[in-house]
């Protein structure tokens, strides 16, 4: 955290949070005045199976653990995964049951400051089995949801593995997306180490109305300080149109 605050970063992320020191990674957003923007739920090699209503009790229990844990942080954002799908079930019996563990998970956190954030994953590497395959399919569920305290994950670096062109399925959605990872291609490294145009893409979504932290969730290819001079660098081309 004391690192990122040093690079400029006015915000971080973290994945589990179980195995963290919780006392000095508090001590250290207070004393930097960072933001812990957003945190897992669970480890995503030991998730949840939504379609399966025997595992929803627990995926409410961990939901509401990893809540009370973020409301001591100031953490308002909570990001879960759908887990696999079943080929011995119809799928929108599956989509149901995960639209019902959503739902239970929302009413148990309805009182507090943070939200559930619902994130897909590629099919090439991390997900090829995963109940929610694309954009569309988890913006459908939470349409469907229609839970002001559940809301979309937009990873753009899983997207565009998945082959989703820059505004498909959240073109007009926008509300519903509650947050927006990155990370460039190929590699999952900082700005610049690839190839994409991340000018385009930022100023595609200002221009749609997204006015949320932009997380940089990649594995940098030198010193972690230059995801923030690579971050400043395309956010000067947005400013100057490309």
């Amino acid at each position: 955290m004391r690192a990122a605050a040093d690079a400029g970063f006015p915000a971080v992320e973290i994945w589990d949070w179980r195995d963290k020191p919780l006392a000095a990674l508090g001590r250290a957003l207070r004393d930097t005045g960072t933001r812990l923007e957003t945190l897992c739920v669970e480890d995503w090699r030991n998730k949840c199976q939504l379609a399966e209503p025997a595992e929803h009790a627990e995926f409410v229990r961990r939901v509401s653990e990893t809540a009370a844990v973020a409301v001591e942080l100031g953490c308002p954002k909570l990001v879960v995964l759908a887990g696999d799908i079943s080929a011995s079930v119809a799928l929108e019996t599956q989509l149901a049951a995960a639209g019902e563990a959503l739902a239970r998970a929302s009413d148990a956190i309805a009182d507090l400051p943070v939200e559930l954030l619902v994130e897909v994953v590629n099919r090439q590497f991390e997900g090829p089995n995963a109940l929610l395959q694309d954009s569309e399919s988890a913006l459908a569920l939470l349409r469907r949801l229609d839970r002001p305290n559940v809301r979309f994950l937009y990873d753009r670096y899983h997207a565009i593995l998945n082959g989703e062109p820059l505004g498909w399925a959240v073109a007009g959605n926008m509300p519903l997306v509650g947050h927006i990872q990155v990370a460039d291609i190929p590699g999952r490294h900082e700005f610049g180490a690839g190839t994409h145009d991340w000018a385009a893409e930022l100023g595609w979504l200002l221009q749609a109305g997204y006015a949320g932290f932009v997380g940089i969730e990649a594995m940098p290819v030198g010193a972690s300080a230059g995801l923030y001079a690579g971050a400043q660098a395309v956010l000067r081309r947005v400013s100057d149109g490309h």
